[in-house]
């Protein structure tokens, strides 16, 4: 008898045991099992790459359906935390639906017209509240069929519509010779944030004062840049411009690297880019674009240039692009390089500005109080610098980047700033901060731009761009 109730309590204990484990197997990049009721369920993060044998045939099950039935379509809603703010989590939603439903068309071969995209944001979470780590399971992505009868809530209104209230004044559609391009938009309403998409690509970006600032890098050919915004009562406005890229002929040339080049990151990942821009007129402005990101490099009077760069991926693709007086644009071939040893960053801060000749300072407080910057550059030279972050790049000649990169890092919450340094003409400088979450793995990337700030001398002001809860990357209100 003893014997048995002993057998009982281990076996309830189990019992216990599986059921508490249960959440734990809901979220990350754990295997998926389909939902029987309600669409199937994905987490965020999810790739079709890693898709387990159920879902695949979950999803080709669906995709018959709608080829059998026209009046079918497919939904897709992303579903968020609680954290941040309600019109925050309703952008955050959309763009973890609108990563699944491309991997819908591109891997699976699902109809993108039949693909319908909803963001159901924070309203309707698993678990109410509790810690970012607990509430992992509201993170996640709902694939279900719907009849067109249906009734769903589209977040995209017909572009030109009377209530788009989002109006993109820069750049125009047409031709142009520029692979830099500065957005410019009007948002009406009170939106804090918008969501910027070049070519299918994503980007949440901060809405100030009505305005959406941003830089954006074209591909050669057809692009699609995209504005969506969402204000306080819930309403919608989306603007699209299409932009032709026709790139001029190649007039820079670079020395180092070359196409193809490896390089060893694990001393650092710091790469120096050097070469010339053939032009007999001066120069005005220059460009790097590192990974499709645009920053500005210094030339000097005889076009050579000679900038540090940081490699955060396995795969890198560099250009450069000038700018002389007289609007006349060269080029460079656009060349790849690759890095051994990479270790996995979990989160890069890039710090940018818009000043030559003007040094601003990039600091990010982590958990314990510990404090990264220019003096302290990472843990092991101080003991005040954030354990697993380093300030890899400190630029003191204008333009930028300075850039810090976390890997491992404790638990908590990092607040990512800037400060005016110094600048021998004593002029104001426009600071611009972008934050990439898990910058190698392009289902998981999120990427934040915040600015443009304005920082000027003889203050001691510091400007806090974004709070961030790691390691599970949610973005934390002001």
């Amino acid at each position: 008898m003893a014997r048995t109730r002993a057998c009982k309590l281990i076996h309830n204990l189990i019992v216990v045991a599986v059921i508490l484990a249960l959440p734990l197997f809901s979220s990350g990049n754990s295997p998926q099992l389909p939902e029987q009721d309600g669409g199937l369920e994905l987490p965020y993060g999810w790739t079709a790459s890693e898709a387990s044998d159920p879902v695949r045939s979950r999803l080709m099950g669906m995709r018959k359906d709608l080829e059998k039935d026209p009046t079918l379509h497919v939904r897709v809603t992303g579903h968020t935390d609680t954290f941040g703010s309600s019109r925050e989590n309703l952008a955050i939603g959309y763009y973890y639906a609108q990563t699944v439903a491309r991997q819908l068309e591109s891997t699976f071969g699902f109809d993108r017209t039949r693909i319908n995209i909803v963001s159901a944001g924070e309203t309707e979470p698993q678990i109410g509240h509790g810690s970012s780590r607990l509430q992992s399971a509201n993170r996640r992505v709902v694939i279900a069929l719907d009849k067109h009868g249906s009734e769903v809530i589209d977040p995209v209104p017909e572009v030109g519509s009377p209530d788009k209230r989002v109006f993109i004044i820069e750049p125009s559609p047409g031709n142009v010779n520029r692979a830099y391009q500065r957005v410019r938009a009007i948002v009406e309403g009170s939106s804090t944030t918008a969501l910027l998409t070049v070519n299918g690509v994503s980007s949440l970006i901060a809405v100030q004062d009505a305005r959406v600032e941003s830089e954006v890098v074209l591909n050669n050919g057809e692009n699609i840049i995209e504005i969506m915004a969402w204000d306080r009562s819930g309403q919608f406005g989306r603007d699209k411009v299409t932009v032709i890229y026709i790139p001029p002929p190649p007039q820079v040339e670079l020395f180092h690297p070359k196409d193809g080049d490896f390089f060893n990151t694990t001393l650092s990942p710091v790469v120096k880019v050097r070469g010339r821009v053939l032009s007999t007129s001066p120069i005005k402005e220059t460009f790097l674009f590192l990974n499709g990101s645009p920053r500005r490099i210094n030339v000097t009077p005889g076009g050579n240039f000679n900038q540090s760069v940081v490699l955060i991926r396995e795969i890198n693709t560099m250009k450069i692009e000038a700018l002389d007086l007289f609007g006349k644009t060269a080029t460079s071939p656009e060349i790849s390089v690759r890095t051994v040893n990479m270790s996995p960053r979990e989160m890069v801060v890039f710090l940018t500005w818009d000043k030559p000749d003007v040094d601003l300072d990039l600091h990010v407080w982590g958990p314990e109080r510990k404090h990264t910057f220019y003096g302290a550059l990472d843990p092991y030279e101080s003991s005040q610098a954030i354990g697993g972050g380093a300030l890899d790049l400190d630029d003191k000649d204008g333009f930028g980047p300075e850039v810090f990169s976390l890997a491992d890092g404790l638990e908590g919450v990092y607040t990512v700033g800037a400060r005016y340094h110094h600048s021998f003409k004593g002029e104001p400088a426009q600071a611009q901060i972008t934050v990439v979450l898990n910058p190698a793995d392009h289902a998981r990337r999120i990427t934040r731009i915040f600015g443009p700030y304005t920082l000027a001398p003889g203050s001691s002001d510091t400007w806090t761009a974004a709070r961030i809860s790691m390691p599970d990357g949610t973005f934390l209100t002001q």
